[in-house]
């Protein structure tokens, strides 16, 4: 049986979401889909954040469970080899309107081989989803309202069964686990927020089936007002050194789909998938934003922190430029503040590494300030 929720004081029954007993997952989940405009919910003693009436400050986080598999042994029991809690507890310092997290909370797939430094919790099932983000996310949540995007570590090949459980924003199907979540929107009010499922994009190897799904749900972009573009998979991503080369990276599946196609009022991209901080200015398309440095082990720490004028050139004979890469070391989250047009990166012990003043219609200045991390 489902919890009563108190809505604006009307008393009402949550619905089962799911009570599927499969042997990985065998808890009910209870939901209750509620308007924006509501100003109180609370579950017996404990009240539910809510969006404010003005949305100002919004967090940033990505990539956060301890990552765990045949090549990776992460120390979970370490926060300072898996800091996530100390990004979570450092982001309710800024009290944000809303947290959104761009995908990647599952990453303990097989046994650790030392029990001692990261546990014994491994697979698909609800334990390890608690233990990679519910338990660290539990006080936080009571705080600030979250957005959910999909990442490929919730795709239809790992662990669906929990996205679709716990976090995926339409109604639950017991049905077979479907590649692409529809596109929506949030509105936020000077600006909003469109929210991608890139998660079965194959970022070299793609179908023209996959392209003309992702397609279709690009068409439901909106020209209006300013806009972010939230996609789990950066569709450009920096320099990456192999064999004493930099080569140019990104997501040819949502470039084939819609990578010239952005209408001009999208202003920036915001990603994860890469497990670094990163921002990219580029020419003639969507500024491109990374914050999957979260709390999953890092990639990439060995780049420059800045590089010009890098050349994106694919397979299929389209070039992008992005005129200046900038890469943040460390793990952390970011902050945008609608109010003082302003986008910060923050390390882990909340210490300011990079802010950016951004335009009225929320596009980064061209002109920046570092600030230094150490």
């Amino acid at each position: 049986m489902c919890p009563i929720v108190y809505v604006d004081g009307e008393e009402i029954e949550m619905l089962n979401r799911s009570s599927i007993n499969n042997g990985d997952h065998n808890e009910t989940v209870c939901e209750l889909t509620v308007q924006t405009s509501a100003k109180n919910i609370s579950i017996e003693d404990l009240r539910v954040p809510i969006l404010p009436e003005k949305v100002n400050k919004i967090a940033f986080i990505g990539d956060t469970g301890c990552r765990i598999n045949m090549l990776f042994q992460q120390e979970c029991n370490s926060v300072d080899s898996w800091p996530l809690k100390k990004n979570l507890d450092s982001i309710a310092l800024h009290k944000p309107d809303l947290i959104i997290h761009v995908g990647d909370y599952h990453y303990r797939q097989t046994k650790c081989r030392n029990t001692k430094k990261c546990g014994d919790i491994y697979g698909y099932n609800k334990e390890v989803w608690y233990a990679d983000w519910f338990e660290p996310a539990k006080d936080i949540s009571l705080q600030s309202p979250f957005l959910f995007v999909r990442g490929n570590h919730e795709s239809c090949d790992r662990a669906y069964e929990g996205w679709f459980r716990y976090l995926d924003s339409y109604p639950f199907s017991s049905e077979k686990c479907g590649n692409f979540v529809s596109s929506w929107s949030l509105d936020a009010g000077p600006m909003k927020f469109f929210i991608f499922d890139s998660s079965s994009g194959k970022d070299i190897f793609t179908t023209q089936s996959t392209i003309d799904a992702f397609e279709r749900q690009f068409d439901k972009l909106i020209q209006d007002k300013p806009t972010w573009f939230l996609t789990h998979k950066p569709l450009w991503r920096s320099p990456k050194k192999e064999f004493l080369t930099l080569k140019s990276h990104g997501n040819l599946t949502q470039i084939e789909a819609f990578g010239d196609k952005f209408p001009s009022n999208v202003t920036t991209i915001v990603s994860g998938h890469i497990h670094i901080a990163q921002i990219l200015l580029m020419d003639n398309v969507p500024d491109q934003i990374i914050v999957g440095n979260g709390g999953a082990s890092l990639h990439a720490q060995d780049q420059e922190s800045v590089y010009q004028n890098v050349e994106f050139d694919y397979s299929n004979g389209k070039n992008y430029l992005a005129h200046e890469v900038r890469n943040f070391f460390g793990f952390g989250f970011a902050i945008l503040n609608l109010d003082d047009h302003e986008f910060t990166f923050y390390n882990q012990h909340n210490k300011e590494m990079y802010s950016a003043k951004l335009t009225e219609d929320f596009k980064l200045k061209r002109i920046k300030t570092i600030v230094d991390s150490f």
